[in-house]
């Protein structure tokens, strides 16, 4: 079991290493409107991204790999003045584990975190397989997900989303799309900010490679003004 180890330990590294110093320490320095702003960027950044087709893994099946997600920030500008640095992107590495369940169930979860800002990052989804792959017929299903972030000083961020994924298999390789909603929930504690609650829509598509010994995928994301791309490196059985 020395190939796992190789592969995981550099994600487990730094999600275990402190993050840079940017703790949105000067968050009361923003007016509404920017906090509103900084809480899309936030939010496009920490929303689940599952990188993953929607074809039911079943009873037996696991997707494990490391996962990268590189999301581009709009609003660099206000993260200075919150005081987590001049962000034009955000780069969250995460160990990301899918198990399928029976009846069409799948359920995952992922452990993130970030030295471009300090944040620890965690999400969960379940989801429902409505048509699995057949000769002819694409695989649909359906995904509910949330995700919470952690360490970022009076700032609390979390989302939640409901997609709905597409994907048809063709022996290795799997395209698949999707579009969804999310739902982003942000407050700054001890300050005269409210609290935002923003929905924003979202469309995504990926390719996933099952090369035996390896899986790799790709996903790329547009959520409002922002763009995320993904790719993950594990296995898929």
């Amino acid at each position: 079991m020395k190939a796992p180890a190789r592969y995981f330990a550099p994600l487990a590294l730094s999600v275990a290493l402190p993050a840079a110093a940017a703790d949105f320490s000067s968050i009361d320095e923003l007016a509404q409107g920017e906090f509103r702003a900084l809480s899309k960027d936030l939010g496009a950044a920490f929303s689940y991204k599952g990188v993953t087709p929607a074809t039911a893994l079943g009873p037996l099946g696991f997707d494990v790999g490391l996962e990268v997600t590189d999301t581009r920030m709009e609003n660099s500008s206000l993260f200075a003045r919150a005081g987590a640095g001049r962000q034009s992107r955000l780069v969250i590495p995460k160990l990301h584990v899918h198990k399928g369940l029976v009846g069409g169930l799948d359920v995952g979860a992922f452990v993130a975190g970030s030295t471009d800002i300090d944040a620890r990052l965690f999400g969960a989804d379940v989801r429902y397989t409505l048509i699995d792959d057949g000769l002819v017929a694409p695989a649909v299903a359906l995904r509910a997900s949330g995700t919470k972030a952690t360490g970022l000083g009076d700032l609390n961020v979390s989302t939640a989303a409901l997609d709905l994924i597409v994907s048809k298999r063709f022996t290795a390789l799997t395209p698949y799309a999707g579009a969804g909603t999310v739902r982003i929930q942000s407050s700054a504690g001890g300050t005269g900010l409210a609290e935002e609650r923003i929905n924003q829509a979202r469309v995504f598509g990926g390719l996933n490679f099952n090369l035996l010994t390896l899986n790799l995928a790709l996903e790329a994301e547009k959520m409002g003004d922002n763009v995320s791309l993904s790719a993950k490196l594990g296995w898929r059985f």
